[in-house]
């Protein structure tokens, strides 16, 4: 899963594109280099990051989605929003799956866009918001209470009719660098919602503290963490570098042969 950001701030500045040109170009690059879901997104969710109206976030996503859908009809694309009109809009323009970092619990309305509209649906495990989810990272037992919390997220998902979604422990998201990486240790518990698994661990900032660099010199470290995670059944990697994804998926396949 490649991430396109249609944003101005997001954390690793190489995720980030404004014109047409720039990011025909870079979704093309993804292409060839075998990416299958490329993950549109125009609402930094970056922690403490600035809160931005509907329309704004409207107007950053739907122009790229209806022009990605004309030029490369055969990539599937998702709209990376928690907003439900947002959804609706991006659908109706061409989005094939909705990527929600609140997994429907800053819009109420979500889960009914969703199965309304009979696409996929991945919902991710956060507290609170962008702006104030780091305030949110006290857990007793991080990965008992991220899979509880998704429990009850997945209960309303299945309650709603929807059949076609993935799950997202979301890494970096009201989550401690110690934290993160005690899910990771723990990932493969998450089978039990007998979903696929999305991780997105890519140039984050438990690879870049950890190792002691910045995100632009994570993609190292992000490759490691992505093939700990194919291990620990992972299902789907979003990521910036699709490439090296790609590369470490396939020498993981063979592993598994």
């Amino acid at each position: 899963m490649g991430i396109l950001n249609i944003t101005p701030d997001s954390f690793f500045a190489g995720s980030r594109v404004q014109t047409e040109v720039d990011y025909l170009k870079k979704a093309e690059s993804m292409i060839k280099d075998g990416v299958w879901m490329i993950d549109v997104g125009g609402y930094s969710s970056r922690p403490g990051a600035a809160d931005i109206s509907m329309e704004e976030e409207s107007n950053r996503v739907l122009p790229v989605i209806k022009s990605l859908a004309k030029h490369f009809p055969e990539v599937f694309l998702s709209v990376d929003t928690f907003r439900s009109e947002v959804a609706q809009q991006a659908i109706e323009n061409g989005a094939d799956a909705v990527n929600d970092i609140s997994g429907g619990l800053l819009d109420s309305n979500m889960l009914n866009v969703v199965k309304r509209s009979k696409v996929p649906y991945i919902a991710m495990h956060m507290r609170g918001n962008p702006q104030n989810m780091v305030t949110h990272s006290h857990y007793n037992h991080v990965t008992q209470e991220v899979v509880h919390e998704l429990a009850k997220q997945v209960n309303e998902i299945v309650a709603a009719g929807i059949g076609d979604f993935a799950i997202d422990p979301g890494f970096g998201f009201a989550k401690t660098r110690e934290q993160n990486f005690q899910l990771l240790k723990s990932l493969a518990y998450f089978q039990i919602f007998n979903q696929p698994i999305v991780v997105g661990v890519s140039r984050k900032s438990m690879i870049w503290k950890t190792l002691q660099l910045s995100a632009a010199e994570a993609l190292p470290g992000t490759i490691a963490l992505n093939t700990l995670a194919l291990f620990k059944k992972a299902s789907i990697l979003r990521v910036h570098d699709v490439a090296e994804a790609v590369q470490a998926v396939t020498l993981w396949q063979e592993t598994e042969l």
